[in-house]
């Protein structure tokens, strides 16, 4: 994959808030120019961080977006996850690789003799690299796992702590319940948590609540009631007995057949003989003697004492009706027995009713055999054994509740805890069960495992591909493709590097003996520090084609031979790397890989299937207001076209002079551009004076009639004024009074150019007008 653009770049050093606006892609080849202070080398920092795939220690709050050809977006939060395979050639790379007073780190190169054991090399570090990503994914889920855990943890015991307080808002522990409570009730009741037994319906969580309140009662006194059924089976077979006696009597028909009659005479009979009448008390008249003694063999002794018997029968049978019992009001019992306590005092109250009505039948039944004792047809059904069982299991309930009751009320404080514990192990379940949490604890063990497995797999491997490398590794073989491009680049062999193993990397040691001891030239060091660049991208068989190159600035103290063995080492070197970006200050160097990469774009649309251009060109251009900032943009024609910074420099204030209004930092650039112009133009002309731009300019005055000395010296103060400062500021109308004298200035300077050399600018205006 390779680098698409950079669409946004903010607090990034001078890049505060860069965002791309119609900038051309980048291509495999990408060219950038800027002057010293623009953010060349805080651009190739960002390139850096990519290639460590680590944040900048020294912009921490960047953000920045890097898109990919892939459609992928490399960001702060995401770069750690990069896969490019990025190398960066700026003063981080040197400061970390080489310690001018000591030691250059050691380079890899490999034996090309030992082919087997490369192919072996390449091969475990084949099967390292497919490890180590899948150890880093392993690392990546467990971590995720491990997080979304910790969350669950966190929301779940802020959830229990809300659905917990309202039981008890005077417990402690439910109070300041947090991760760490919830967790230990996970692991001390982990079986409990993976089944659904632990789930309540909602009247049980509304039971188990009530009874968690911190309210105590006192203890109920009840009365358990016992019925036999054995005591109404031998009442019914007294009855039965009773209801089939019969008398032995002369018996009168009309009294038998009228029992109200039988009544009435039975009672009278009776009043007579207590009274010792024979006179009718209703009609007045003597009874005969021969009725009295037919109304006595019809009650005879034997029918008194059975009809004794009935009397008794009734009286036994009246008290065995069930009256409602003494039962404790429902306000004295806990909320949560409160209907177990109702249900059975409902039951309670309908097996009495229903007792009372078999009862009551009996009862009739020998009310009619006590009106007519000679019946003994008279039968009874027996009292329903669901009807005692109704009764028992009624007094049972109701004794069942009492006994809960007062169970709890003595054992208060342990059966309000296992009221929350069950409510605590249900909410508890519900979150264990809704987030999957044992599924996920496993998947961490297996993960973990795999994690396990795959390092101690890697660790196992580490030692023979060390050993390996160290058969391959050919630091000599190292130091000797350093020393010939180095040698070649210089154009000179003093300097070399030899391998200390001590150290474990190289010396640099001049004339072949003695260390360099930080006696290096700035240019020897940037040689030193290039060279060793590109022959670090060979290492260990790296390919070329798989490899993105940035290179900043690598000419900063060359003289121009030297940029264009800069320039030739870099081609040859890389030109088949898979993308390239370099950056520089340096217009000849600019130049030169300009025509490198403009060649490129011709062979690909001279070809028979013309191809669209693949190197591109952009300039880095900062702002002088303060705060400073910078932006990526295009490169100008200007910039492309012409063969020397002093024609691009030209061209780029001659525009500025046609266009009557500036903005505030084109103002300040065109100061920036009027020296760089006049420096150019009267160091050629007068080569002895080309240190001192006061000097340039008096020279460059001799002979003028046009500009005068005022018009120099106001140029001469426009330049010193507002170009290369640090501070721009000399009165609070500084900015107004630049942006506002600037386009004068500028038409004066050219003036003054036409007055010199008037063949120069006229042909310089022709050069530009092609362009």
């Amino acid at each position: 994959m390779t680098i698409v653009n950079i669409s946004k770049l903010n607090d990034f050093g001078i890049f505060r808030s860069y965002t791309n606006s119609d900038v051309q892609d980048f291509g495999k080849y990408n060219l950038f120019y800027g002057w010293n202070g623009s953010g060349k080398t805080t651009l190739s920092s960002l390139f850096r961080c990519i290639e460590n795939r680590t944040l900048s220690s020294k912009f921490p709050s960047a953000k920045f977006a890097v898109n990919i050809e892939d459609g992928s977006v490399i960001t702060q939060t995401n770069i750690v996850e990069c896969d490019l395979n990025v190398y960066t050639f700026n003063h981080d790379f040197i400061n970390e690789n080489i310690s001018w007073n000591s030691v250059v780190k050691s380079i890899l190169l490999v034996d090309k003799e030992k082919i087997a054991e490369r192919e072996r090399l390449e091969e475990l570090k084949k099967q390292q690299k497919a490890d180590t990503e899948a150890h880093e994914k392993e690392a990546q889920e467990i971590q995720k796992l491990e997080g979304s855990i910790e969350k669950f943890g966190t929301d779940s015991a802020r959830h229990m702590k809300t659905s917990l307080q309202s039981i008890d808002t005077t417990d402690r522990y439910y109070l300041n319940y947090d991760k760490r409570k919830f967790k230990a009730f996970i692991d001390s009741n982990l079986e409990a948590t993976k089944s659904d037994e632990p789930l309540l319906r909602n009247q049980k969580i509304v039971d188990l609540t009530d009874a968690a309140k911190p309210d105590q009662k006192s203890t109920i006194t009840f009365n358990h009631q016992i019925i036999q059924e054995e005591t109404f089976n031998k009442a019914k077979t007294r009855l039965d007995d009773l209801l089939k006696t019969g008398v032995i009597s002369q018996t009168i028909q009309r009294l038998i057949d009228n029992s109200d009659i039988k009544s009435w005479v039975e009672t009278g009979l009776d009043l007579h003989k207590r009274h010792e009448t024979s006179q009718c008390e209703f009609c007045d008249n003597e009874i005969a003697e021969e009725r009295i003694k037919q109304l006595e063999a019809h009650f005879n002794d034997d029918y008194k004492a059975f009809q004794n018997r009935l009397v008794k029968a009734d009286q036994w049978l009246s008290s065995q009706y069930f009256q409602q019992p003494q039962l404790p009001p429902a306000s004295d019992f806990y909320n949560e027995f409160k209907k177990g306590y109702a249900e059975g005092c409902t039951t309670l109250e309908k097996a009495i009713t229903t007792l009372n009505e078999e009862i009551a039948a009996w009862h009739n039944v020998l009310k009619a055999k006590t009106i007519n004792p000679l019946d003994t047809g008279l039968t009874v059904k027996a009292i329903t054994k669901t009807s005692i069982i109704a009764f028992s299991n009624a007094m049972t309930a109701i004794g069942q509740a009492v006994k809960k009751h007062n169970h709890k009320s003595k054992n208060f404080r342990v059966e309000t805890d296992k009221s929350k514990k069950n409510l605590e192990l249900h909410y508890a379940t519900t979150e264990v069960k809704s987030f999957d949490y044992h599924e996920k604890k496993q998947q961490v063990i297996e993960r973990k495992n795999k994690f396990n497995t795959l390092k101690s797999t890697i660790d196992n491997r580490k030692p023979e591909i060390r050993s390996l490398e160290n058969s391959l590794s050919n630091e000599g073989l190292g130091a000797k493709q350093f020393n010939e491009s180095l040698h070649k680049f210089l154009g000179r062999s003093e300097l070399s590097l030899h391998f200390d193993p001590a150290k474990k990397g190289y010396e640099i040691i001049r004339n072949n003996s003695d260390p360099v001891d930080g006696e290096l030239s700035e240019g020897e060091k940037t040689a030193i520090a290039f060279v060793y660049f590109i022959t670090k991208l060979k290492e260990n068989d790296n390919k070329m084609e798989d490899i993105i190159i940035v290179v900043d600035d690598p000419v900063s103290s060359f003289d121009s031979n030297h940029l264009f063995h800069a320039y030739s080492f870099l081609r040859s070197n890389c030109k088949n790397a898979k993308q390239i970006f370099v950056l520089t200050h340096n217009f000849t160097y600019f130049k030169l890989i300009r025509d490198w990469f403009y060649g490129v774009n011709k062979n690909r649309r001279n070809k028979t299937n013309p191809k669209d251009p693949n190197s591109f060109f952009f300039t880095i251009e900062a702002s002088t207001s303060q705060p400073r900032h910078s932006i990526i943009i295009n490169a100008d024609d200007s910039l492309t076209n012409y063969n020397s910074e002093y024609h691009y420099i030209f061209s780029k204030l001659h525009k500025y002079r046609d266009n009557p209004t500036l903005s505030r930092d084109d103002a300040f650039l065109t100061a920036n551009l009027a020296r760089k112009l006049l420096e150019s133009f009267f160091s050629f002309k007068y080569p002895k004076y080309r240190t001192d731009i006061a000097q340039l300019m008096a020279c460059g005055l001799k002979g003028c009639t046009i500009t005068d000395e005022d018009t120099k010296e106001k140029i001469y103060r426009f330049i010193n004024k507002y170009s290369h400062s640090i501070v721009i500021e000399v009165n609070e109308d500084s900015s107004e009074n630049l942006a506002g004298e600037s386009h004068n200035v500028i038409a004066d300077i050219f003036l003054w150019l036409q007055e010199v050399d008037e063949v120069h600018y006229n042909e310089m205006l022709e050069v530009i007008k092609e362009q």
